[in-house]
């Protein structure tokens, strides 16, 4: 008879198999017994159900799954967090690390994928700072990350606000701005300071927009001075305000009439002149140039330009006589400096004897101190004028109304007289009617007149003799440039002020006098 054969499909694979071939034999070849043949297809049938063969008789591939469900939606974002808070910050200075804001779904959960735009903006403003810098950012990922953000006011207790359509908004944890100074510079009627980066602040009285905000309000906080110039030094007068950048140009804001100048933000002085510093009297400004050449430009009703007249200038004019010195500072009408070989030399207004040649005789060209007396430094005040030997001996000359020759009595001088006492100092500074100095310990004495506070005393008792300020501070500088206020700055960069301050100049916030050091917000 004709053999048959039965064939098993493995589905899924194109392959097949010949399982199993039964031949029927005619005689001479033998049929394989019944439980013989039902064992071998048993076999056989467990074989290709582990190779994944289809029932026999199944030809092409398996049968075809039922679809799987689609996925549920990804959870809808609803809010925003600050999964990286803002930190302490310097003013003016990028918030580090940068800040994240995270968009999550309402179990708070980060909702991966998720683009939304965020924008930060301040939440809790306790001193009308301003946030600058790329303040709206995308998402990636689901978390929005700020880096580069600045704040430029000094306060305590900020707070920021991350918003985002349709989205819960968040508020960030409290932090503060500081700022560290490492110059002062009372004014008149306000005071300014440069910090460690370069930035200038400014507060007190605006009156004449000297505080350079683009603004004229007072302010009784350090308000930062608009530009972004990077300053090396200030210098503060009655009306305006000059700066010297770190590549030396000058700049000016405020009031000049001499200067024709009236901007509530610095203006470049022209001349193209390299400063390593500026210093503003009442109507002139005068500045060292790297060579050691002095200039001076303003108005010039005493000749405290040094040019050998009493012409105004509105650009900066050499100062007479060829010396070459390493110090130049103005007072209200008189201007000195100091020469390389340490010798001072004066000219302007000499009504008081502030130039310490013997007599009262004015000059619009430098004249030299007489006495033989040669100094480390020397400081221009109101009316009179203190030098510090190399030796630490301080020495003033001048008027004295109210004891500010620091000599025991109020007998003015014409020529240098030694300041009792006997201390050793590093530096002194002649103010309107005050002197202040600092000893090589750091402890700042003033002496003079103290009907504001402005010696620091505690009390509003004058001194004819050094007095030491109160509160144990230790000073890296101090000046006593303001007319009714005196302001140092410590060795760890905190800046104090005393004295007057009904137009904020103390820069603690407030407009209340103060008899003792209070330390301006920082």
């Amino acid at each position: 008879m004709p053999s048959c054969r039965r064939v098993l499909a493995v589905c899924g694979s194109g392959r097949s198999i010949s399982a199993l071939r039964l031949m029927r034999t005619s005689g001479h070849q033998r049929e394989p017994s019944e439980e013989a043949a039902m064992t071998h297809r048993r076999m056989l049938l467990i074989a290709l159900i582990g190779l994944g063969a289809a029932p026999l008789g199944c030809t092409g591939s398996s049968p075809t799954s039922p679809p799987s469900a689609p996925p549920p939606p990804p959870p809808a974002a609803v809010k925003l967090v600050f999964t990286v808070q803002p930190s302490n910050a310097e003013g003016m200075q990028a918030i580090a690390p940068a800040m994240q804001v995270t968009i999550e779904n309402a179990a708070g959960a980060r909702v991966s994928g998720a683009t939304n735009a965020v924008t930060l903006a301040i939440g809790t403003n306790p001193v009308g700072g301003v946030l600058s810098g790329v303040v709206t950012q995308n998402a990636v990922d689901g978390v929005a990350t700020f880096g580069g953000v600045t704040i430029d006011r000094p306060g305590s207790g900020y707070t920021l606000t991350a918003t985002g359509e349709s989205l819960s908004s968040a508020t960030s944890a409290a932090f503060a701005i500081h700022v560290t100074f490492v110059a002062l510079a009372p004014g008149y009627f306000h005071t300014c300071g440069v910090t460690t980066v370069g930035a200038a602040y400014c507060w007190g009285s605006n009156g004449y927009k000297q505080l350079g905000t683009g603004a004229t309000a007072n302010t009784t906080t350090p308000a930062v001075v608009s530009g972004g110039l990077m300053l090396s030094g200030v210098s503060a007068g009655p009306f305006h305000t000059c700066g010297v950048t770190v590549a030396g140009s000058a700049y000016c804001w405020g009031n000049n009439l001499y200067l024709y100048l009236s901007s509530t933000t610095p203006v470049a002085e022209p001349g193209g002149l390299t400063f390593v510093n500026v210093s503003n009297g009442y109507f002139d400004t005068c500045g060292l140039t790297t060579a050691g050449a002095a200039y001076c430009w303003g108005g010039n009703p005493s000749g405290e330009l040094g040019t050998g007249d009493s012409t105004s200038r509105t650009t900066p004019a050499a100062v007479s006589g060829g010396l070459t010195f390493v110090a130049v500072d103005a007072g209200t009408l008189h201007t000195c400096g100091l020469t390389t070989a340490g010798m001072a030399y004066c000219w302007g207004d000499n009504t008081y004897g502030q130039f310490g040649t013997g007599d009262t005789t004015s000059s619009a060209t430098p004249v030299a101190l007489s006495g033989g007396v040669t100094f480390a430094s020397v400081s221009a005040g109101w009316h009179h004028t203190c030098g510090v030997t190399a030796a630490g001996a301080a020495y003033c000359w001048g008027a004295n109304t109210y004891g500010q020759l620091g000599t025991g009595d109020t007998t003015r001088s014409t020529s240098p007289v030694a300041v009792t006492g006997g201390l050793t100092f590093a530096a002194v500074s002649a103010g309107g009617g005050q002197t202040c100095g600092l000893t090589t310990a750091g402890v700042a004495y003033c002496w003079g007149y103290n009907h504001d506070g402005e010696l620091g005393t505690g009390d509003t008792t004058s001194s004819t003799s050094p007095v030491a300020v109160t509160g144990g501070l230790t000073f890296a500088a101090v000046s006593a440039g303001g007319t009714a206020h005196t302001c140092g700055l410590t060795t760890a960069g905190a800046a104090y002020c005393w004295g007057a301050n009904f137009d904020g100049r103390l820069g603690n916030g407030t407009t209340s006098a103060s008899l003792v050091p209070v330390h301006v917000v920082q």
